[in-house]
């Protein structure tokens, strides 16, 4: 499984999420440290224990303002399958309940399913994007060697 590190916004906030899946500690650091503010970075060099310590979960997901508005989101792996969105779905309803109550509208229903459907949507389509390119990659490789090899 290939390893996968983007940016993610959730919306009309200004909370910018960090989704990561399948890396280590140190791919985190590296990509906060080459994208992210000092805040950030600070952050998660402070959280290194609590990060290193959740990565053997499925997901996990790391939001206050010790990263100044930023997040975590960590999936253990993904691929299309149902198991890989079940927890997708479980950890986007954990930041969507954080957000929420960082911003005060936690009893704002409508606006948390907006919010939840927003980044469902997009974070899904960009992991779907990586794989699809991956899934190019690789045969593109296949055949320009199946042509060497002939």
């Amino acid at each position: 499984m290939k390893k996968y590190l983007f940016t993610q916004d959730c919306g009309i906030f200004l909370n910018q999420i960090l989704i990561a899946v399948n890396c280590q500690y140190k791919d985190i650091l590296d990509y906060a440290k080459k994208y992210g503010n000092k805040e950030f970075i600070d952050g998660i060099i402070q959280y290194k224990k609590t990060i290193n310590s959740l990565l053997t979960k499925k997901g996990f997901v790391i939001l206050n303002k010790t990263l100044n508005y930023g997040g975590l989101l960590y999936l253990e792996n993904f691929e299309n399958k149902w198991r890989y969105l079940k927890t997708l779905l479980h950890e986007i309803h954990h930041l969507v309940f954080m957000v929420a109550r960082q911003k005060n509208f936690e009893d704002e229903m409508e606006a948390q399913a907006y919010l939840f459907d927003y980044l469902f949507s997009d974070i899904r389509r960009k992991l779907f994007d990586k794989i699809e390119k991956d899934k190019k990659i690789a045969k593109g490789k296949r055949l320009t060697n199946k042509k060497k090899g002939e």
